[in-house]
């Protein structure tokens, strides 16, 4: 690809990871070195200090769990912590992956404009592309919003309870967004404030943490779809056109390099997220269970927050299993667009060259959870009736105490 075709590739290809990217800035974190010095010590700083945040934010509520198990192992006592700590224990794995696979995803971000598709297109292919940037443009916008949402809900949600006692008549005082352990009495006033504006911070870290990875790894996995299906109609129209035997045997060879550096980028994206997806499918079954009990039997105060809390973890779990399907699908498409193709106007070297990538097409391409799992809308289901599964006991121990 010409310089001047990869630079064009790269604005592409930020643009749509662009609320990724802002996200990324607000945890003190980017791909590019910065050129100043100063700008690169503050930006250090302020993911040192994200880092720091949330270790804390996880390390009070587990030590808050251990305290309530200690003197209260009630179900309606522990659970409500606990898709909390689970949400907090995927922010930091999905940070860790994030600064220890830094420079990968550097590296697979310009692998990417390598093999983006530039103008001029054909109609068709053109048409391949904005949908696929334009429905990952709106998945992303109410992921982002819906995140956003959920979390400020869970700030102010003190403070409305505050004035809703107040109004009421009632005896109120503000409390706090979590229920955290801290080595000092944190209601004496000025630490009440410092604890407040802390545990607001630690959260809207969190958040901005899984935000960014989850439309970085969506955006990616989006990207390698679109390519896999605009692979898909350049096969459809092989020999459509009266071309020699040797322009032909080069095309199915380009389509055949295209197809293993697909395969290869998609490799190496899922080694990169690898654990964090192991984690998030071991967590989100928990997640959504607790986040529904609290909604359904406790904290009516809380509804809307574990609401927003509810429908953020559903679609997290669903956006990775989506995409991922959506890949496991278009590359099995391949096959069926090479067979489709005009395939027997061509010599019997270019149907022999192309029967090596229908049998390669029909090797599945997967993410995984470690190797352990194929990531899939069938991953989806199983996590969503393992959550209830898990619902119905913590119910049953529920009315049973």
């Amino acid at each position: 690809m010409a310089d001047f075709d990869k630079e064009g590739a790269k604005n592409e290809i930020a643009e749509s990871l662009s609320l990724s990217t802002s996200c990324m800035q607000q945890i003190g974190f980017s791909f590019k070195r910065p050129n100043r010095f100063a700008t690169y010590y503050r930006q250090k700083l302020i993911f040192i200090l994200c880092v720091c945040s949330i270790c804390y934010h996880l390390f009070s509520e587990v030590v808050i769990i251990g305290l309530t198990l200690f003197n209260s192992p009630r179900v309606e006592d522990v659970v409500p912590l606990l898709h909390i700590v689970g949400y907090g224990i995927l922010s930091i794995a999905k940070v860790f992956v994030l600064w220890y696979k830094k420079d990968v995803f550097g590296q697979l971000l310009d692998e990417l404009a390598d093999i983006w598709p530039m103008s001029p297109l054909e109609k068709e292919a053109q048409n391949i592309k904005n949908k696929s940037l334009s429905g990952l443009r709106i998945a992303h916008q109410w992921y982002f919003w819906l995140n956003i949402s959920g979390v400020w809900f869970f700030n102010i949600t003190p403070i409305a309870i505050f004035f809703f006692r107040t109004w009421r008549g009632q005896h109120a005082e503000i409390g706090f967004v979590w229920m955290s352990w801290y080595p000092f009495d944190k209601q004496q006033p000025v630490a009440h404030v410092a604890v407040y504006l802390f545990e607001m911070f630690a959260g809207h870290t969190c958040v901005m943490i899984m935000i960014c990875t989850d439309l970085l790894f969506t955006g990616m996995a989006s990207h390698i779809g679109m390519l896999l299906r605009l692979l898909q109609r350049r096969l459809e129209s092989l020999a459509n056109v009266c071309k020699t035997d040797e322009e032909n045997y080069e095309e199915i060879l380009t389509n055949i390099k295209l197809h293993q550096r697909l395969i290869r980028y998609c490799n190496n994206l899922e080694e990169a997220f690898s654990l964090v997806n192991l984690i998030n499918i071991v967590l989100s079954s928990i997640n959504i269970c607790c986040a529904l009990f609290v909604i359904v039997l406790l904290e009516p105060f809380m509804a809307l927050s574990n609401k927003l809390f509810l429908g953020s973890a559903l679609i997290q779990i669903g956006v990775l299993c989506w995409y991922a399907d959506d890949i496991y699908h278009a590359n099995a498409k391949v096959a069926s667009a090479a067979y489709n193709s005009f395939w027997y106007k061509t010599s019997p070297r270019c149907r022999r060259t192309l029967l090596f990538l229908i049998q390669r097409s029909q090797k599945p391409i997967a993410f995984t959870a470690m190797k352990f799992t194929n990531i899939s809308l069938v991953t989806y289901s199983a996590i969503l009736t393992r959550s209830y599964s898990y619902f119905a006991l913590l119910y049953t121990m529920y009315s049973d105490s």
